[in-house]
């Protein structure tokens, strides 16, 4: 029999203890009846001239959803807005402009301008006493820390000493913020493609439960984060057993959020879609309508690319191995999850004062199929966003082995057993709120670990190419706005074909 671990780390325990007074805030503001939980197609998106007569479309059919139902109404939840006051966050309808490229004194002045708007210290910050470094890795945003000095004041309120919380010092009736923070400006169109509703509905959600960086304000194209003192993934990081055994745990809680966070079946009537419809599906189909009313523009991009152009001319071929993967993965039964989506080792932080890994950047986070989070992890191997020449370049011989996968799969099952047995939200957990978590053990034996990751890597084979296909149409949409320097048109015709030839192995 294998053991699995009751130790906790610090952050985990916190984490846990949020979750539990989370599920109390909940039950307090029930609001029946509920839903039941069940398959709900989503609101297309539109947009003007959409049929062209050089592009095909492409119809998919209304997702599978494989979602256990509620054990007990006991379990559902309510997205009621006054669940939790602490997520009060100062959202201002103004712009950081940054596409004139402006020098480091005109960047401080505008960066100064913009922390006074979101949080009216006093006094004022100067620009004098604002330092701006832009940080590299980013491939969809420009994201930049920003040191204060000295630490701006704000007045004490309820408000913000719930959002600042232990990242703040009181003094007297004053609040000093931090030194420093994450600013994030948003790129250029990507909000054509991406849900900036959602990314901040589950960031506020997140942010209440210690999973990532603190939000501290919302402006018109960016937002403002807590500052984590850490270094960020490397592609050598994530290929260390110790290291990836760390992301696989830290991938299974948040895949566990689920059981709190779970899907309302219906019509979606609300700002966020929380019908539980797979994000994979959601993405696709709204991408290529993208696509087809970009048409004209994608080939004029593509047009020094032979392979994308290759693409472009036989899109029919495309369209087919997208309704074969569409078949493949309704078998794959794979279970919608609370995913994140991006899980590249950009996206991954480690903790300078505790050596903990901190996932970052939700922008594509969401209900999703759990074999996608974690396929498109082992995708992440493959790349090198920082080559010197090619970073946008796959190396396909990067993938990880089948024993660096089942080594990653070997934790995730022991987590989600350990979770399963100490993460629900049944009576006794949720209303006993002491200081120590009381955590239970859990064996597995060797013949069910097993079986088990031997299930897993079955599920996770069809959305390998799913991957493949998400990003390669992401990548077809980015060539025709983004600033950031990167060959996305290279890279989507990379993934497109990598696709195309999986699927065809099925």
């Amino acid at each position: 029999m294998t053991g699995l671990s009751l130790q906790q780390s610090e952050l985990e325990v916190s984490q846990q203890r949020n979750l539990k007074r989370m599920i109390r805030r909940i039950r307090a503001s029930r609001r029946p009846p509920h839903h039941h939980v069940g398959a709900s197609p989503r609101t297309p998106v539109k947009h003007a001239s959409l049929r062209k007569p050089t592009m095909p479309s492409l119809s998919l059919p209304a997702p599978e959803l494989n979602r256990a139902p509620p054990e007990d109404d006991s379990q559902e939840w309510s997205d009621d807005s006054t669940l939790d006051d602490s997520l009060s966050l100062r959202k201002m309808d103004i712009v950081m402009d940054i596409a004139d490229s402006p020098s480091p004194t005109e960047l401080s002045a505008r960066v100064a301008r913009l922390f006074n708007s979101v949080f009216e210290p006093s006094p004022s910050i100067e620009p004098e006493h604002v330092s701006v470094s832009r940080l590299s890795g980013a491939m969809t945003n420009c994201v930049f820390m920003v040191t204060v000095t000295p630490a701006p004041h704000v007045p004490t309120t309820a408000a913000v000493t719930a959002v600042l919380r232990s990242t703040a010092v009181t003094q007297g009736d004053c609040v000093q913020l931090p030194v420093k923070y994450l600013l994030r400006v948003y790129g250029t169109g990507v909000d054509e493609f991406l849900s900036r509703e959602k990314e901040l509905y589950w960031l506020s959600q997140l942010t209440s439960l210690g999973f990532g960086p603190r939000l501290y304000g919302i402006f018109g194209n960016g937002r403002l984060e807590e500052f984590l003192e850490s270094t960020t993934l490397t592609k050598s990081d994530i290929r260390d057993p110790s290291t990836s055994k760390h992301i696989a745990r830290r991938m299974c809680e948040l895949h566990s959020l689920v059981s709190y966070y779970r899907p309302f079946g219906g019509p979606n009537t609300r700002a966020v879609d929380l019908s539980g419809a797979p994000e994979l599906w959601t993405n696709v189909e709204s991408w290529l309508r993208l696509v087809e009313k970009k048409w004209s523009r994608i080939r004029t991009v593509c047009a020094d690319n032979p392979l994308c152009m290759g693409l472009l001319d036989n899109w029919p071929r495309l369209e087919q191995a997208v309704a074969k993967l569409r078949l493949v993965i309704a078998r794959a039964n794979s279970p919608v999850v609370f995913a994140h989506d991006d899980l590249q080792y950009g996206n991954i932080l480690r903790l300078e004062n505790t050596g903990e890994l901190v996932v970052v950047d939700f922008e594509y986070a969401g209900y999703n199929y759990r074999g996608f989070d974690i396929a498109n992890h082992f995708c992440e191997w493959m790349a090198d966003y920082h080559h010197e020449h090619r970073p946008h370049v796959l190396g396909e011989d990067a993938y990880p082995t089948l024993a660096q996968r089942r080594g990653f799969l070997r934790t995730y099952v022991k987590a989600k057993a350990f979770l399963d047995a100490n993460m629900k939200a049944d009576k006794g957990v949720v209303e006993n709120d002491k200081d120590l978590v009381k955590l239970r053990w859990v064996t597995l034996g060797e013949e069910r670990i097993k079986a088990e990751i031997d299930y897993l890597e079955k599920e996770v084979t069809p959305f390998v190419p799913a991957s493949h296909l998400h990003w390669g149409v992401w990548g077809l949409l980015q060539a025709c706005s983004s600033d950031i320097e990167f060959d996305y048109v290279a890279y989507a015709a990379q993934r497109l074909s990598i696709f195309l030839r999986m699927v065809e192995q099925f």
